[in-house]
This record gives structure tokens, sequence and C-alpha cells, in this order.
């Protein structure tokens, strides 16, 4: 219903046949059409911007709906029709589009526009509208379809939930296959039986030919044919229904999980939402963990706290907002979480030190234009699209109308969710309202044309929506001083300096990205030389620098500027430094066309466009550099060690430099005081296999050992070449934490890769970000995080937190128990069904292997579907373990779990031995009683019937761990339901649905007093076993889990009780077996 609600909404395309737009549903949209969008319309397929209301050729874009990010992004009209965007009329478009194939990058575009007269641009990302996005804060766009349908990069990257299989789940199809071989043996040893009594009797039988139907057939031929009646019959034995149960119960387990309210952050109003519902029992069994550092392990909330200008360290702490100085000329006074620093204001306004205070402006300059900010003020549309008088054209003179047919974002019945999972509701965008003092003023331009700020202030609202945290807090850091950013368009950008304004001519801005590790703002000055801005990581800007003179001032400056930003490191700052370059005119031109012609498609473009763009960003001049707080999230330190405690390697793959990495782990417990750091930080390969050597030869490792290790020596490590990863990570098992600094995206999914295969173990990744979506896709668990940087990681991932503290809770209690009750569902379905078949195949001796069956037809369908059906769902969805409340607190008794001892590779044969004794002892105990009777077959099928299921249904009496009124409702159903439908059947139903009648049996057996005597020995004697294995371990052997319960009992108290109203459940804990215990009233906890 959704996919056909998107593809009938309409939309306007050109048609030249008209000359005019007209209504087109989503579905008839083809590449090369001519759209015409107008504010708060959806973007019917990717188009290429050409045409925008906003007279700067831009227009705003929400792609909430894409990627979950709710900062708007901007769009610019493609080259060459920015220029003459007055001139664009779609009956006289004649330029050719080429563009690359369709690709599931939504951040990546390369194409090249070629006009009439020969002039070929390129484009970009930059002039890209997207499917799903929403246009915002613009009148109208027209723009040409590229890309259409299932071509589109929406619909590429909508490939619906990825299916993974679990461990657990791996192993029970190998027991599957098993019982397939069990089976099989089962029907071949039935069929050989047979042949050998029909050899006995094969001569008599040639006597009665005329009386029995195909006597005069050889037993070789009978024995075929009894093969394929004993697979009839006995096909219990194969658990089919076992995959549908798992479903149900794995549903159940996620409802729960999705309902706890301790995992439910009130702040952001988000719960826990399982995205994929087939790996819940790999929760139990993770034994590494990788996380990212930013957004994840902190808040991603920065703050401004330090910076250096030319060597000069300015401290901002933390403290309330600084009020408006009355010895200092009077300037923009934010009330932000900046304080403005008081050196640093008279370094501003010193006329001593003039190339000081000019390094000053201009550091602080820098932070106010060299970012995406975006100045939002609240938008009015003054414009609609507008409709003919029989509403079904838009003419090219575009005025104002309303289109009935359109898809709005903010229509209730039409948002986009084409077979999308449902997530969590997005969080706050990067949004900065700042209420701000500011002088009333008179805009003009740069060019001594601004007024003088009056002396009367207002107060007025700047709204600042940035793509990340870091360059918020830097343009709320430029905005305490005086330097705010007023407003941005691609080819300028205003900037309100002291009250004056000034307008910069903006001609390049070169966007951050995770290779370059830096930005850059081309601008021309007013004397005409063109100054590059740029702003990135300290290893990229650094030594990007110009050459200096040794023993120079600005040498000196640079020494003191890099062991500031050593120093704001180790403190656990995030770190970035401001560079400059100077070009004359002719030399910016000279690499504008060359970068131009490297930004073809061809081969190598990428190439090419990497070194085009080193090329300008180098020769710099440094300014300063900035130490930014991003605060450890609530309770990290807690929850990293409560992870460690439960034998879970912890590896933290972070893009920050080792220093602030080192401090964020030690703030957040990853590595303690006493630890010895081992630091792998290599320059080449060599030296990367040498080191790695030297610390295995030396015997390091351990507790009380933890290992640094970085980019550059990452790249070595898992270059498959050089044979490094097995050596690394034999390493890395030897040490107690792991921290990867300087990782870029791709490095973070092959460490992932590299751990799940060489190790073998059950891996989990946890980030909040897109540059985390590969290795939260590698893992075999894939945890996103609802933070500061979109939703693309929980998008991508199979569980959805808001608090890293959370997958404490998810794996330590949620992921013991799924894990727990879903493999002891598992192996008490193989031992019911094996049970069933055993007793059924014991009955061949006594009919010479006939394949005849001595239980009711309707029994032998309604044992699986209904008697025994409820039992198995209880014990997956609401059997536990544990109390949550022990599990969380005894973090180490996670390790049960996740060495799998609730299933192991026998565990399938001990339970098909275990099914084999039951059996023995329920059909031959029934056997025996009624030997030499006149008991027909009927009844004695209706006997061994019973005690098999009485016998299974008390079973999963002694195995459940915590009772509710849930597990008590299913085991009686489950008997009343065999009793009630077998007395209503049996006293109705005569010869009915092509059965045999068994009319009044059930009356007739219930009469005798064997019946119900050998209901009682036959469970005693079949779970005798069970109860003394149970005893003895809980006297001589406890299990860890067992001893921890029991430290808490309270003798005077057999057990405890508990109820949640929520859920209607009392759970009572007592002492069972190895992993069941008893509970004292005093350590009664909620559990949800």
């Amino acid at each position: 219903m959704s996919d056909k609600r998107i593809n009938n909404s309409f939309c306007r395309v050109y048609k030249k046949s008209a000359e005019r737009y007209v209504k087109v549903k989503w579905r008839d949209v083809r590449v090369g059409d001519l759209v015409h969008l107008s504010n708060n319309e959806a973007v019917p397929a990717d188009m290429v911007l050409l045409h925008s209301s906003n007279p700067m050729g831009i227009c705003y874009l929400d792609t909430c709906n894409l990627d979950g990010e709710t900062n708007l992004k901007q769009r610019i009209v493609a080259p060459g029709f920015r220029e003459k965007r007055l001139d664009f009329n779609p009956m006289k478009f004649r330029s050719s589009i080429e563009v690359e194939r369709p690709s599931t990058k939504i951040y990546r575009f390369t194409g090249t526009i070629s006009h009439p007269n020969g002039e070929r641009v390129p484009l970009n990302s930059e002039n890209l509208l997207l499917r799903e996005c929403t246009i915002k804060n613009t009148d109208y766009v027209e723009g040409i379809v590229v890309y259409a349908g299932h071509e589109t990069k929406a619909m590429l990257n909508n490939g619906g939930p990825r299916y993974k299989c679990s461990g657990l789940e791996k192993k029970m199809n190998t027991d599957v296959i098993w019982c397939v071989l069990v089976l099989l043996f089962l029907c071949c040893v039935g069929a050989a039986c047979y042949k050998v009594w029909l050899d006995q009797y094969f001569p008599n039988l040639l006597r009665y030919t005329l009386f029995i139907p195909q006597a005069d057939k050889p037993p070789a031929y009978e024995g075929l044919q009894i093969f394929w009646t004993y697979i009839i019959i006995l096909q219990v034995m194969i658990p089919i229904s076992l995959y549908v149960t798992i479903e149900m119960t794995k549903l159940l387990q996620v409802y729960h999980i999705h309902q706890d309210i301790e995992m439910y952050d009130p702040e952001t109003n988000i719960r826990t939402e399982c995205r994929a519902l087939n790996i819940t029992e790999e929760l139990g069994q993770i034994s590494y963990l990788f996380s990212d550092k930013t957004g994840t392990l902190t808040e991603n909330k920065m703050v401004f706290r330090r910076c250096t200008v030319n060597g000069v360290d300015y401290d901002h702490p933390p403290g309330p907002p600084a009020e408006p100085s009355t010895e200092l000329p009077p300037i923009v006074t934010p009330l932000t979480q900046v304080s403005p620093n008081r050196r640093l204001l008279q370094h501003l306004n010193d006329t001593n030190d003039a190339q000081h205070t000019q390094k000053v402006r201009e550091f602080l300059l820098i932070l106010a234009v060299c970012n995406t900010v975006v100045v939002s003020q609240p938008h009015v549309d003054t414009m609609q699209l507008s409709m003919s008088n029989s509403g079904e054209e838009l003419t090219n003179n575009r005025k104002p109308s309303r289109s009935n047919g359109t898809l709005r974002s903010n229509d209730k019945y039409a948002r986009l969710t084409e077979s999308r999972s449902t997530t969590p509701s997005p969080p706050p965008s990067t949004v900065s309202p700042l209420k701000i003092r500011l002088p009333k003023l008179t805009f003009g331009s740069r060019d001594d044309n601004t007024s003088e700020p009056s002396t009367s202030t207002e107060q007025q609202i700047a709204r600042f929506e940035a793509e990340s945290p870091d360059e918020l807090a830097l343009a709320e850091a430029a905005l305490a001083y005086g330097y705010e950013l007023r407003s941005r368009s691609p080819d300028e950008v205003e900037v309100g300096i002291k009250g004056e304004v000034s307008r910069l001519k903006v001609l390049r801005v070169q966007q951050f990205d995770s290779n370059r590790k830096c930005m850059s703002v081309a601008m021309r000055t007013p004397t005409g030389q063109v100054v590059l801005y740029v702003k990135g990581a300290d290893s990229t800007v650094l030594g990007a620098l110009a050459p200096m003179r040794a023993g120079s001032a600005e040498a000196a400056a640079c020494e003191r500027t890099r062991a500031l930003i050593s120093e704001y490191s180790r403190a656990g700052l995030r770190t970035l430094v401001m560079a400059k370059r100077t070009m004359q005119p002719a030399l910016w031109e000279e690499w504008l066309a060359s970068h131009t012609r490297a930004s073809e498609i061809g081969e190598g473009r990428d190439k090419r466009i990497r070194d085009s763009l080193t090329r300008l960003e180098s020769a710099l001049t440094l300014v300063g550099a900035t130490g930014v707080e991003d605060r450890l999230q609530e309770d990290v330190p807690r929850t990293v060690r409560a992870l460690l405690d439960a034998g879970i390697i912890v590896w933290v793959l972070t893009g920050d430099k080792p220093e602030t990495a080192i401090n964020i782990a030690y703030s957040a417990s990853l590595f303690s005081q006493s630890d010895r750091l081992l630091h792998l930080m290599s320059r080449d390969k060599e030296h990367a296999e040498s080191t790695i050597k030297s610390y295995l030869e030396g015997g390091v490792g351990g507790a009380g050992r933890a290992l640094v290790v970085d980019g550059r020596t990452l790249t070595y490590i898992l270059d498959r070449r050089s044979g490094l990863v097995a050596p690394f990570l034999c390493l890395a098992r030897r040490c107690s934490a792991v921290l990867c600094c300087r990782a870029t995206p791709l490095q973070k999914a092959c460490i992932v890769k590299a751990v799940k295969e060489e190790l073998g173990v059950t891996t989990l990744a946890i980030g909040d970000g897109a540059n985390d979506v590969s290795m939260i896709q590698t893992a075999d668990v894939g945890v996103g995080l609802s933070g500061q940087e979109g939703m693309q990681a929980v998008m991508a991932s199979d569980f959805a937190l808001s608090r890293f503290k959370f997958i404490e809770r998810l794996l330590l209690v949620h992921g013991h128990w799924c894990y727990d009750r879903l493999a002891r569902m598992i192996l008490y379905f193989f031992l019911k069904n094996a049970t069933f078949v055993f007793m059924v195949f014991w009955y061949q001796l006594y009919c010479g292997f006939s394949a005849t069956v001595m239980i009711d037809q309707l029994h032998l369908m309604a044992y699986n579907l209904m008697f025994t059906a409820l039992p198995p769902i209880v014990i997956g969805a609401y059997d536990r373990v544990a109390p949550a409340s022990l599990l969380g607190e005894v973090a180490g008794l996670y390790g049960a779990a996740r060495r799998g001892l609730a299933y192991r590779p026998h565990s399938y044969w001990l339970v098909l031995a275990e099914s084999l004794y039951i059996s023995l002892v329920v059909f031959f105990s029934v056997a025996t009683a009624y030997w030499d009777s006149a008991v027909d077959i009927w009844s004695f099928g209706l006997c061994c019937m019973t005690c098999c299921l009485v016998v299974m249904l008390v079973y999963v009496a002694i195995e459940t761990r915590s009772w509710t009124i849930i597990q008590v409702f299913a085991l009686t159903g489950s008997l009343m339901s065999f009793f009630l439908l077998t007395m209503v059947y049996q006293t109705v139903c005569r010869p009915c649905l092509g059965m045999p009648s068994t009319y009044g049996v059930m009356m007739n057996t219930v009469k005798d007093p064997t019946y119900w005597l050998l209901l009682v020995l036959t469970t005693v004697a079949a779970l005798a076993p069970r109860l003394s294995y149970h005893a003895i371990r809980n006297s001589v052997r406890p299990g860890t889990l067992r001893r921890a319960v029991a430290a808490r009992r309270r003798p005077r108290l057999p057990y405890a009780a508990h109820y949640r109203s929520a859920h209607a459940q009392a759970h009572v804990y007592r002492s069972t077996d190895e992993d069941g215990l008893q509970k004292s009233s005093a350590d009664v906890a909620a559990v949800t």
C-alpha cells in the first residue's frame, strides 16, 4: 500500500508538446524529464539542479527520509546555469548530461554537463537532489532526472533487512541433518527387518494371493515400499515445526527487548529497536566488541575549551556565560557555553603587537567561515505551485499556486516509507539557537559601506545548522568573540565583525573528507589576492606547511603549537589546526583550470582530483589550533568495566590522534593506570613486523597490558601480502584491550573482518556515524547509536540504541536470557520429537515391522501442533535463567552464555540418548502392564501417548527456571487440550475424516486403574535420572551461576516471587539445575 501510494503521487514534469509543466505520477517519471518542485515537496527521482528561485542559485534539502540527518543540506545549481539562471527556459534546453553508473553511495556523484556552445563542466554531489529528500527554504526548483525508479540511490540502498545466521542456529542446522540421518537409519532398519520377517512367511503367503493384496510381490519390493511408509510415520523426527517455533519465539524476545523500560532514554524519547529479528541469541555469545569513540563513548556534543594562536595558549574553562565587558570595546556577546578568554580579547584589540593581533583576527575569521554552517532564519513560503483554471498545468510564468496531488513532506498520509524498517525518531539536528545581544546594524558591503553600530540593542535569534558538532562549536567560539556568521551562499559569506558587516567573495569550498582530513575555503580579498583558509587534522595540515627557516619566530611558534596540540590531546580534547595560503590571482586561475580538467569523467578521475587538491592545500602558513571537549556519555566507565568483567574483549577504533584516544581510553576505564601500554606505531612494514615480533618474543601480554596501534601501521598489517595479520592478532589476544587510532572507515571494517575470520569468534560493532557503517555491517552483530551524526549507523545496524550504557543490559541480561532460552528450547524440541519417534518404532517389534502405528492418527498430527506446541515457546520467550539484577551486577556470569555451555557439540547426542531411555521406559512399561490382557491396539496406544505427553510436560516443569502464570497456563493447557480433544473426538466422531474409528476408547481406558498407575510410574521412572543429575550437581558441583544466586538466598525462605503489573507475571526463582537457583525476597527486583 505504501509503494502504491507513493507511485501514484504527483509531481510537475515539463511536456514539450504542451509547452508547459503538467501533473505526472511518480511512476511515470523518466530519465531526462524536467521536473518542477516547490517548497516542502518531496523529490521523485535523482535530479541535477538546473534552476532555483534563490538568487544565488542554491536550495536547501532535508535528507531526513534518506539518511536520518535532520540538518539541512545546501545544493547548488549546475555550473553554467547558475550564471544564466534568468535565461533558463525548459523549451530551449539543449544541454546534455553524462553521469556515472547508478550506485548506492548517496554522498558520491560524478558527471559532466555539455552545453550547446561546446563547454563541458563537471558535476558533483552538490548539484544532485536525491529521491526521498524534501525541498526546504526555497520557493521552487527545477532539475533534470538522471536516475529514476530502482536506479535511484534511495532505492538501491533499500535492499531490505540483511539475513544473518547465528552460531546457535548453525549448530542446530547441523543437528537437524543428524535427525535426518537418524530417521533414514530407523527407516532402513525397519525396512530390512520387514523383509526378513516376510522371508520367513513368504512361502505360506503365496497360498493366499487371492485374499491378500500384493501377497505375490517379492519381499525386496515390500521392504522398499515399507521404507517410504516409515518415512511418513516417523517424519516427526525431522523438526520442521522447530523453525516456525523459533521465529515465533524470537518475535516475542524482540518485543520484550523493545519494551524494556531500562533501555529507554527519556531525553531523546527513543527505545531500543531490534532491526534484525533472527540473531537475538547472538547477543549472548559476544567475545569481541568493537566500538567507535566519538559519539559512541562520548556525547559528540562539542564544547570549545582551548585554542592557540601563533603559539600562545588561551584557556576556556567551563563556567557560566560571560557578561558583556564594560572595559573592552563593545562586541557581540553570545549566551553560549563559550566563556571568552580575557587575554584573547585584549590581544584581539591590542595595537602594540599588530602582527599577533592580525593572527588572532585571521584565526577567528577561519573559525567563522571555514565550515559548512548555515544560518537559518524563520522561513515563510511565499510561493506555491500555481494551477490553471483546470487545475492540471503550470506554465512558464511560475505564478504561485497549489497542487493538490503533490506529495509533500508534511502530509500526514504521504510519508515516504518504501519498505523501510521502523527506526527510532531521529535526534534533534545539530542546531544552535543562540540568543545574542547585537547592535542594530545596517548591512552594507565590505568596501567601507558598513554603518556604525547604534548604541541601542535588541534581542535577535541566530540559528546555526552544522553538519558536525565540531563545526558548531567553532562557529559558537567565533561568535563569542564578535565574529558572527550571518549568512552563507555559494559565492559569498557575510560576517559580522564587532558590529561591522563584511561580505567575503567565496571562490571555492572543498568539503571535508576522511582521506584528506581537512576542508578549505578559497576567498578573494579586496586587494585581488586569493586567500585559502584550511582547517583540518594536525597530521594533514602540519605536514602541508611551507618550509620555515630554522630559528625563526615562525618556526618557534610552530614548535610551541605542536607541543600545545599534544597537551590538548593528552587532556582528551579533539584538536584541529588552522592555516592559510595567500595566492596570486594568476596562480589561482591556473590551478582552477587544471582542477576542472582533472574533474572530467575518465579513468583515474579520483586520483587526479586528490593530487589537484594536494597541490592546492600545500605551502600553508600556520595560524593556530583548537581543542574541543567531547565529554564521555553517562556511565561509560562502568559499562566498559562490566563488559571487560564479562570476558568480552573491547577494541576501540577511532580516527582521532593517539594522545586524545589514549586519554579517553583511560577515562572510559578501557585502560587502567597500572596497565603497560604497548605502542605499535611504525614508519614502514619492516618496522611494524620487527615491533610485533619483539613484543611476542618478549613474552608481553595478559592482564596489565594494553595495545595502541595507529592507522599507518594498520595499513601495513591489513595488507594480506605482508603476512602480519596473524602475528598482530596473536599479540592483541595477549592484551586486555586494544586501541586503534587514526583508523579509516575501511580499516575499521577490515579489522572486524580479520578478527571474525582468523579467530573464529562472535563479534559486535557499535557506532553512531556514517564512518561506522562498514564496521557495523561486517560484524556478526551490528549496533547503531542514535547520535549527533545522523541515522546512517542505525539504518545499517541489527540493533539500535540511544546510549552506549544500554549495551550492558542488552548483552549481559537480554543476550544471556535469549541464548539460554533458545538453546534449551531447541534441545527440548529434539527430545520430545525423538522420544515420540522411538516409542512408535518400538511397537514395530510387535507387528512384524509392518509400519503399523498404535497411536490414533489425530494424535500423530496434534502432538507437535497442539499438545507440545506451547511449552517450547514459553521456555524460549519467558523462562529466565536468573534475575536481571543478578546478571547485571555480576558480569562474570555472562561467560556461561559466551562460551556456549547451554548448547555444546555433544548436546544433541546426550538428548538423543535421554530420549532413547525415556521411550524405552514408557513403551515397555505400558507393554509389560498390558501383557496377556485383552486390551486393544487403540487403548494401548492411548496409554503410551498419555504417558509420553505427561513425561514431556513434567520434564518442562523440571527444567523451568522461573515460574510465572504463563508457564502454568502453558503446561496445564497442553495437558487439558489433550484430554479435551480426545474426549470430544472419540465421543462424537465415529469413523470420520477417513480415519479408523476410536470411538469410546478414552472413556473405557480412563476407567482402568492400570492407566493411572502407569502415568505415575512411567513419569517417575523416566525422569529419575534427570532428577538425580540435578540433585548431584546441586550438592557436589554447583555451577557459577548457581553459587551466585545461592549466595543471595535466605535459608528461611524456600523461594521468592516478584510481580510486574505491566506484564502480569510473577517470577519464582528456585534451585533446579546448574543455572536455576533460589532467590530470596530481599533480592527481588523488577525484571523487564
